[in-house]
């Protein structure tokens, strides 16, 4: 079944004669156009690209599979509601993302069925052919990490940790960052989603890298905390109090296990090391395209684990005035247990 069919089978479900598609990781799902210029209408028999002229050539290679209608620049949306008039659908199907002026717009068009998570739960679990895309996306993030250390010194800047990144990224063959990297050290590694500033990285500072690289589409993320010239003790104890935790938490990525549940074992565990108080967010997420995968793991989640599933295993320790340490894999789960995609050595490691 392709991904448009999978898609296609909530018509019936929902009730609806048609779906509007704006989201750009839905839209690459479904391997159309995904510029903000482009708007889908999926039908039980036909799939409209309805766009801008500056989408009007690149369309011309997806026409053996939309059908595509190109609007006056400005007019996309309308062309959207255009197409609602003409066809006179019952009740559609939109994204629970849209801004409330588009929503209202297509109310009055016709009555309109939120999907809320629906598309996402589809594309939450994987064909082979998407595990081998986030495969190869975390072989390129493991390829970089090795050379990415090579780089680090003391004295260098967060800043320029993250140039040395972007360049080793394009170098190694990815099409670009999956998110903007956490590129932080010493006391503000505390912060779990520092960004980069101008803080020359000193002997002795914690080293906080979490990255990840676009193959083909889909995307890793991997997180791995470094001393930088030498560990110190509150680093060595800190590092060895979570790796076992996050390799115990790894093996429980399995089949018919609740994202809840596995985010309270892990704090749990946390809190049984003494670090309870400096775990402050959720255990993990899912991988693929972007643009906000299923499942999730974090204390309200009801996610379910399914074989095809990928997602993050990330558990952190973060003490304000101290630094942070966060290990980080990217895991998917099958019939026969959790598979780490990300190789990436976890042992304590010391660079520059």
């Amino acid at each position: 079944m392709t991904a448009l069919e999978r898609v296609r089978a909530l018509l019936p479900q929902l009730d609806v004669d048609a779906l509007v598609v704006h989201e750009p990781a839905t839209k690459i799902y479904l391997d159309a156009l995904s510029g903000s210029g482009v708007w889908l209408v999926i039908t039980a028999t036909e799939a409209y690209q309805i766009m801008d002229g500056r989408y009007e050539v690149a369309a011309r290679d997806y026409a053996d599979r939309f059908i595509n209608q190109v609007t006056p620049q400005g007019s996309v949306f309308t062309g959207v509601l255009d197409w609602i008039a003409t066809h006179h659908p019952k009740r559609i199907g939109i994204e629970s993302e849209l801004p409330y002026a588009m929503y209202h717009e297509l109310e009055r068009g016709c009555p309109v069925v939120p999907l809320h998570d629906a598309i996402p739960l589809i594309r939450a679990r994987k064909t082979p052919a998407e595990v081998a895309r986030v495969r190869a996306a975390c072989r390129l993030a493991d390829d970089i990490f090795p050379a990415l250390l090579k780089q680090i010194h003391v004295g260098m800047t967060e800043n320029d940790v993250v140039g040395e990144l972007f360049r080793l990224v394009y170098r190694f063959g990815a099409s670009g960052v999956s998110f903007d990297p956490v590129i932080c050290s010493g006391p503000r590694t505390a912060m779990p989603h520092g960004r980069a500033s101008g803080r020359q990285i000193e002997a002795g500072d914690f080293l906080l890298l979490d990255y990840g690289v676009v193959k083909d589409g889909y995307q890793s993320d991997m997180t791995r905390t470094v001393a930088v010239g030498h560990a110190t003790a509150q680093f060595t104890k800190l590092y060895e109090t979570l790796l076992p935790i996050q390799q115990t938490m790894v093996s429980r990525y399995e089949s018919g296990r609740i994202g809840g549940q596995l985010h309270q074992e892990a704090a749990n565990l946390i809190a049984t090391a003494g670090y309870g108080a400096y775990f402050n967010h959720g255990l993990g997420h899912g991988l693929g395209i972007g643009g906000g995968e299923r499942p999730l793991i974090n204390a309200t989640s009801l996610d379910v684990l399914q074989p095809g599933m990928i997602a993050t295993c990330e558990p952190g320790i973060y003490v304000p005035g101290v630094g942070g340490i966060r290990i980080e894999d990217d895991v998917l789960v099958t019939e026969a247990g959790p598979e780490s995609l990300s190789q990436t050595p976890r042992e304590l490691l010391v660079v520059g």
